[in-house]
């Protein structure tokens, strides 16, 4: 008898699908973490900052505003006029945008949730040409990136919020005199405060 409440307890957890604390609600959140570069071979990686801003419906879908900054520092090369001189790749971007998310269990204290973001990006990446000339340069795009992440509350509040997401050409780089083309996704991983009004 106790087994067949278990389990009962169980389908109602995983049925309850998207779910919001009752209400409409805003939420505010700042996290600060690392950016990674594990698709590329220049292998940066550097500090990020996120804060996001965001009105989240009653069955638990959020929009809102995200701001990021990142500087990363990656593989060491010869400069072209004097070998004897290394420089690190630089990689680096600020995006502004929106970002959907979703949000399970929202009536729980552990909160997972989806989230997409379309921004406007702004690099100034410095990274080595065809010809191994490391080069600075300024790039104006437009990036997105897809995040997943679980929010811990300690009150109806003020809670813990941790994330990770992939992102999609914030970076640019010119390796060739007349093609630019996006550096490889960059993931990112944050923590910080989490707010609930």
């Amino acid at each position: 008898m106790e087994t067949k409440w278990k389990w009962l307890a169980l389908a109602v957890v995983l049925g309850a699908g998207p779910a919001g604390a009752e209400g409409w609600h805003g939420y505010a959140s700042l996290g600060a973490g690392v950016t990674l570069d594990h698709f590329s071979d220049w292998r940066a990686k550097g500090p990020t900052l996120q804060a996001w801003l965001g009105i989240e419906t009653p069955p638990g879908l959020s929009l809102g505003a995200v701001f990021e900054t990142t500087q990363t520092w990656g593989q060491q090369f010869a400069q072209a006029r004097d070998p004897s001189q290394m420089s690190r790749v630089q990689l680096d971007y600020t995006a502004v945008g929106i970002e959907a998310r979703l949000r399970f269990l929202g009536d729980k204290p552990v909160t997972p949730w989806l989230g997409a973001r379309l921004a406007k990006s702004w690099a100034k990446p410095f990274t080595p040409n065809s010809l191994g000339e490391l080069r600075r340069e300024d790039f104006d795009v437009t990036s997105m990136a897809f995040r997943v992440g679980l929010d811990g509350w300690f009150g109806d509040h003020w809670g813990l919020s941790i994330a990770t997401a992939l992102q999609f050409c914030d970076l640019k780089f010119t390796k060739d005199a007349d093609t630019s083309t996006c550096a490889k996704p960059l993931q990112s991983i944050t923590a910080g405060p989490v707010l609930r009004f």
